[in-house]
């Protein structure tokens, strides 16, 4: 096989493993859960490929964890909630059943990544819902689950009225953006995209920039496109959207969890 060939099968493995990554995140996001085993078993398959570069078949790998454990936790707090109705209606054999499916999505959770903080916060918030009674939660419980639990009710409407997860903004710890040479802050980011402070370069409304992302936290970042989709020149705030979900920040993430870093959502 000649380079210029070996470089085509390697765009065209690279093609096809996006272009899975991409259908498992959307059917994560839509709450398709039982479409994410299948979808990751394609990429793993794609990446054994031997012309698969390696360095990317790591990020991939790294990506497809972090995916299926956020899509776990959000289940399991879409699970809770359910149960709280439950609780009030006196349903004895649908809290059970609700009951086992939150045990069994915490352990696939973990299995991904979760860290034994997230169990914790489960059981929190488990502890306070078994105090639900027709009337509602008590409100001593509702405050120290607000203080104490991590929720992760993170539905939103999307046009039409399908309900559909947003990506989840986390404004801590802050990552690094630099662009042009110039390095700045994040106020807010997600594997969609990043809200950066102190920008006053004038750029124009659906350009798009080349850029580094990074964290002094921890090691790892790398290149990616960005388009410009909001700026607030009075307070020097630019939003960039990445043009599909960011392997850089997915890999960051991931990071963050080896180091015991909560990426705290805002």
């Amino acid at each position: 096989m000649t380079p210029d060939e070996r470089k085509k099968v390697q765009d065209t493995l690279l093609r096809s493993a996006e272009q899975v990554m991409r259908k498992m995140k959307d059917d994560a996001d839509y709450g398709r859960i039982e479409n994410l085993a299948h979808e990751a078993e394609r990429i793993t398959e794609l990446t054994k490929q031997k012309e698969f570069p390696t360095q990317r078949s790591q990020e991939f790998l790294r990506a497809i964890k972090i995916i299926q454990c956020d899509a776990y936790e959000h289940l399991v707090g879409d699970l809770l909630n359910g149960l709280i109705h439950r609780l009030r209606s006196g349903d004895e054999d649908a809290k059970n059943d609700i009951l086992t499916k939150v045990r069994e999505n915490v352990a696939l959770a973990i299995r991904f990544g979760a860290d034994e903080s997230f169990r914790t916060s489960v059981d929190r918030r488990l502890q306070v819902i078994q105090l639900t009674t027709g009337e509602g939660i008590d409100k001593r419980a509702k405050a120290e689950a607000a203080r104490k639990t991590e929720l992760h009710d993170t539905v939103s409407k999307a046009p039409g009225g399908v309900e559909r997860r947003r990506a989840i903004r986390y404004v801590d710890p802050a990552l690094t953006m630099e662009i042009g040479g110039i390095k700045y802050k994040t106020l807010n980011w997600s594997t969609r995209g990043v809200l950066l402070e102190g920008f006053s370069e004038p750029l124009e409304l659906g350009s798009f920039v080349k850029a580094t992302l990074s964290s002094q936290d921890v090691p790892g970042g790398g290149r990616t496109w960005a388009k410009v989709v909001r700026r607030i020149p009075k307070r020097h705030e630019l939003a960039l959207e990445f043009p599909d979900i960011s392997t850089v920040v997915l890999a960051l993430m991931h990071e963050m969890k080896l180091a015991g870093i909560r990426h705290e959502p805002g």
